[in-house]
């Protein structure tokens, strides 16, 4: 079986669940970045654009996050954006000639879905697979024409049955992640709480600012920072950490994220829905803030609701950190919540059921 793993590059979180997804499958997969500029310069365009108005118009993302989520406006959405990318996709299927194509992020799912419909007839055909990597559902990523979706947990699994057609598998896997995260051994210190701060493979979520609260507590700590690619954000916070009271290690892109965070006694994030995934199976507690508006929201609200993370919202995270941990009872409690929603073998069993497809 060949397969072709599609993924867009806004963030990190898309291609590491293609990447976790790949491993798996071994040389018969394939992941290619659907918005790489070597791959369509229109394709980079959109994604250019989209990160730009998460920096400087957020509130307008969020608008249109929500605007699109309406029936009407959704299947406008979803058909403006498999139009734009139909040629770019027709060229990867002449490519590669998969057997199966599973698609991350919903750019590269429209113009698969568009292709599936227009060439419904065709002798060459592919199943098309869709793993959702968010733990709410969005209208723009709903097609009939999907074989199978993957989803992150069985609330998801129901909403989505109500708007697909019959025919439609939907299985609550739960998103795909590298298994070492739950198999790495955890780490303690007794001598100082580790906190380890990420932003993404962007760097994003006020990582100065996280640092420079953190600072404010007396409880002896240590600190790892995560600057992710942002080389700038790197070097203004080893300038930071000069002023900061307590030990700090500032890294830029890691490849043992997983050590990390089995190095960690808490986690202070984004709600980016890939990095909860990986501190759910290593079993470490949240604290969630600055959430791009739209999905992370919602995904900080299931953290919550779970009780294996706390929002930070209006509040400072300097006293949400100390509040929590003069409560050592409860961060224990967090860390057997956030254990209680990992689903480490996600990718195997999606590989598994992909398989099992004719």
């Amino acid at each position: 079986m060949k397969i072709l793993i599609l993924s867009a590059s806004i963030g990190s979180g898309h291609t590491k669940a293609a990447e976790s997804l790949q491993k798996i499958f071994g040389d018969n997969a394939q992941v290619v970045d659907f918005t790489a500029r070597e791959f369509s310069t229109l394709n980079w365009l959109m994604k250019k654009i989209y990160l730009a108005a998460l920096k400087f118009i957020p509130d307008l993302y969020d608008r249109i996050y929500k605007f699109a989520d309406g029936r009407k406006v959704g299947v406008t959405a979803r058909f403006l954006s498999s139009a734009v990318m139909y040629l770019p996709f027709a060229r990867l299927l002449n490519k590669f000639q998969p057997d199966a194509v599973i698609c991350t992020h919903p750019f590269p799912e429209a113009a698969a879905s568009l292709w599936k419909f227009l060439h419904a007839k065709s002798q060459r055909n592919f199943l098309l697979a869709t793993v959702l990597t968010d733990y709410s559902l969005h209208e723009i990523w709903i097609f009939g024409e999907v074989d199978a979706y993957f989803v992150a947990t069985e609330e998801m699994r129901h909403e989505l049955s109500t708007h697909c057609r019959a025919g439609q598998k939907i299985f609550a896997t739960g998103i795909p992640i590298d298994e070492k995260f739950s198999a790495v051994e955890k780490i303690s210190d007794s001598t100082r709480t580790n906190i380890l701060i990420m932003g993404g493979g962007l760097g994003l979520g006020s990582i100065e600012e996280t640092l420079s609260e953190l600072n404010k507590i007396h409880h002896p700590l240590k600190i790892t920072v995560v600057a992710g690619q942002n080389e700038k954000l790197s070097s203004r916070l080893k300038k930071l950490r000069e002023k900061i009271s307590h030990p700090v290690e500032v890294l830029g892109f890691v490849s043992d994220v997983h050590k990390l965070m089995a190095a960690a006694d808490l986690l202070v994030t984004k709600p980016g829905a890939l990095t909860m995934t990986e501190a759910f199976a290593a079993g470490v507690p949240l604290i969630l803030h600055a959430p791009i508006p739209g999905p992370e929201f919602l995904n900080a609200k299931f953290a919550v609701e779970h009780g294996a993370a706390i929002s930070v919202g209006e509040r400072k995270i300097s006293a949400v950190v100390e509040e929590l941990l003069a409560q050592p009872a409860r961060l224990d409690e967090m860390k057997r919540c956030a254990k209680k929603l990992a689903k480490p073998s996600a990718a195997s069993d999606i590989v598994k059921l992909i398989e099992t497809f004719p």
